[in-house]
């Protein structure tokens, strides 16, 4: 509901169920941008599903924070595992 909402309010082409970090849907937005990865942004709040997926993909990948506090079951489980990731890059910092 999320993708489909922002896609159409921003009036840009989207993929839904994209089976994130898979391939796949990533290589269906590239064939629907008619673009090369490396000319393609994916904007997502997630590292273990959009930053990764669009690494893989060598496209460039933004990271957000999330729209929405309430996530479906499988991001919940996922969110910990980002926050981690998160702090230890900043510690970095």
């Amino acid at each position: 509901d999320k993708v489909e909402k922002l896609g159409k309010q921003l009036q840009i082409p989207y993929v839904y169920f994209a089976k994130k970090p898979f391939k796949s849907g990533f290589k269906k937005g590239a064939k629907i941008l008619e673009l090369p990865c490396q000319q393609i942004a994916v904007v997502g709040d997630q590292i273990t599903t959009d930053v990764w997926g669009a690494n893989r993909m060598k496209m460039f990948s933004i990271l957000t924070k999330p729209l929405e506090e309430k996530d479906i079951w499988i991001t919940k489980i996922k969110r910990p595992f980002d926050a981690y990731i998160i702090n230890k890059y900043l510690e970095r910092k």
